[in-house]
């Protein structure tokens, strides 16, 4: 019984852990680099979080051959190859 009674507490935390987890990093604020409103060339915008509603932007995804993170990767990015990927948006 004693052991049953620990499996249950140590599961729980853990539940409790990844729940706890998932629900900080939902609307995680962060910098994303998108084509700006004349298609004419990249731009960063702080502030945002991905969502399934809001505004609908084209992107230049952050990774290895993509976006770099910084500010001179972004708006020497393609507009035509760089910032083409969906993304949804909203302020955060």
């Amino acid at each position: 019984m004693k052991k049953l009674l620990s499996f249950l507490a140590v599961s729980a935390i853990v539940t409790s852990a990844f729940a706890f987890t998932n629900i900080t990093n939902k609307n995680k604020s962060v910098t994303f680099c998108v084509l700006n409103v004349t298609r004419t060339a990249c731009v960063i915008i702080r502030n945002k979080a991905e969502s399934t509603t809001g505004t609908q932007f084209k992107h230049f995804p952050q990774g290895p051959g993509k976006w770099d993170g910084t500010s001179a990767g972004c708006t020497n990015a393609s507009p035509v190859t760089g910032c083409i990927v969906i993304i949804i948006l909203i302020d955060n």
